[in-house]
């Protein structure tokens, strides 16, 4: 993979090394990890989430950080106030009555201040400055799963090393309503691909910032022999779609993992009226049905990859702020490259798109299609969005 294109070597250059790097997957083992790093952390803790629950997995939450107030740390929470509307206020009084420094993000009320694009939909856990947690996870019990119901599939790193200063200093200007900063460049280009680097990079189209985006872009339009995609809410725009094309005509070998079990049917129907366009141009196409599917994660020809938040649709590249981790390492995107290759092989359907669906499903499908676009172009241009910046977090 040759990164040749313009801006290249200033994206090369934004690169920094990470101590070490584990691959995460959602399920018990996720959120032992989590509480596990909080009964570790002994000076600060900072969480931004788009969902909180206060059930099973919230409550095991709260109870840790509780602990480590009582162990004299300085824990931050903030949540997404429209992501988590259904936080029971009880619940927020005990995470505040028991030292939590707990606050809202754009706390949803209704008529005078209901900005539904404008959303905090990232999900970083610093600890110590030095171990983060970071993907598209959020913390409530669907993730983690019970006795009786599978969690829903979906991807994380936890990350080691000076580099998570960074992260804390992204929720720090969260926090304090300002503009949400980028580390420093590294001084040196990224080009040792045995080693661990990571490039942080957001989205937060208000505040002129569509890295992750250009990411897709860069990484698709300069791949050379695969990619892998597991998508949520998979509805890209014009740009990543001639990308694909293009890379497809390439002769680059693309797979798209998409969910076949949705918690939104709407846009189910909506992502399934492109499976025609998506298999006329070779790329193949999968359903993983064991469960929802959650998860915003690339892998390209063995070596680049980007986990985080971003969806591939209008919201998260126009509306939501976003946070996503790109990672260059030949070792590290090999071992996740085997692990999703096992998960579709165990757990995916590949769907081949039937030229006699009838009409009725046909048109279901497109009219659920540009309904979504439509509607995700509402969302993100309510009025008054632009007036967020007065009351970030309440």
């Amino acid at each position: 993979m040759k990164f040749e294109r313009r801006n290249a070597q200033k994206y090369l250059r934004s690169f920094a090394k990470a101590d070490r790097i584990t691959f995460l997957q959602s399920g018990s083992s996720f959120f032992n990890e989590f509480t596990a790093q909080i009964e570790a952390a002994k000076r600060s803790i900072s969480i931004q989430t788009y969902k909180l629950d206060d059930e099973i997995t919230g409550q095991k939450i709260a109870e840790a950080l509780i602990r480590a107030v009582k162990r004299g740390v300085d824990v931050d929470l903030v949540v997404d106030g429209f992501g988590s509307i259904e936080l029971n206020s009880e619940f927020e009084n005990y995470l505040k009555d028991n030292g939590i420094q707990f606050r809202f993000f754009s706390k949803i009320s209704l008529f005078k201040n209901l900005r539904i694009g404008r959303r905090l939909h990232h999900k970083i856990a610093v600890f110590d400055q030095q171990t983060a947690m970071v993907g598209g996870i959020n913390l409530a019990t669907k993730y983690e799963g019970t006795d009786s119901q599978k969690p829903w599939l979906d991807f994380g790193v936890l990350i080691e090393g000076s580099i998570c200063k960074q992260f804390e200093k992204i929720c720090f200007l969260i926090e304090e309503k300002a503009f949400v900063g980028m580390p420093k460049q590294s001084p040196d280009v990224a080009t040792n691909f045995s080693a661990t680097n990571i490039n942080i990079r957001q989205n937060d189209w208000l505040r002129k910032r569509s890295q992750i985006l250009r990411s897709y872009l860069m990484a698709v339009q300069n791949s050379e022999k695969s990619i892998i995609l597991f998508a949520s809410y998979f509805l890209p725009g014009y740009r990543l779609r001639k990308a694909l094309e293009n890379a497809a005509k390439r002769g680059v070998k693309i797979k798209v993992v998409l969910s076949g079990i949705s918690d939104i049917p709407f846009f189910h129907n909506a992502s399934k009226y492109l499976y025609k366009w998506l298999q006329k141009n070779n790329i193949k196409v999968y359903e993983w049905t064991p469960t929802v599917l959650h998860a915003k994660l690339a892998v390209i020809d063995g070596e680049w990859m980007t986990i985080g938040s971003f969806n591939l649709n209008h919201l998260s590249a126009y509306a939501s702020i976003e946070l996503n981790v790109d990672i260059l390492s030949k070792p590290f995107v090999h071992e996740v490259t085997t692990k999703l290759k096992q998960l579709i092989e165990q757990g995916c359907e590949e769907i081949k798109y039937d030229p006699n669906t009838s009409w009725f499903i046909r048109m279901k499908q497109l009219s659920a299609y540009y309904s979504g676009r439509v509607l995700m172009n509402w969302i993100t241009f309510f009025p008054n969005i632009r007036n967020y910046y007065s009351k970030m977090v309440d």
